[in-house]
């Protein structure tokens, strides 16, 4: 499994419509608002690869200018690439 948390940055007044469309998008959450604006977003995939592709998808939303990984984990795949 792969887990970021990541930033996303967005156009003003487009908070509401982002949430609505990262809501339908599975492994995906929305856990706050940061001070500044941005959306702090928790996104899960399978593997790295599959992560890369959800934050690709994720910055082609309307209304969405960046998305800044904050923080990337693949620990449990090395796990099981060692076993």
């Amino acid at each position: 499994m792969a887990l970021s948390s990541v930033l996303l940055k967005m156009k003003n007044g487009q908070e509401e419509h982002v949430r609505s469309c990262l809501a339908e998008i599975p492994g995906v959450s929305v856990e706050t608002t940061a001070p500044s604006g941005e959306l702090i977003v928790i996104v899960e995939t399978d593997n790295i690869q599959e992560l890369h592709k959800q934050c690709l998808a994720i910055e082609r939303l309307e209304g969405v200018l960046g998305v800044y990984p904050s923080y990337v984990t693949t620990e449990d795949e090395s796990e099981a690439e060692k076993k």
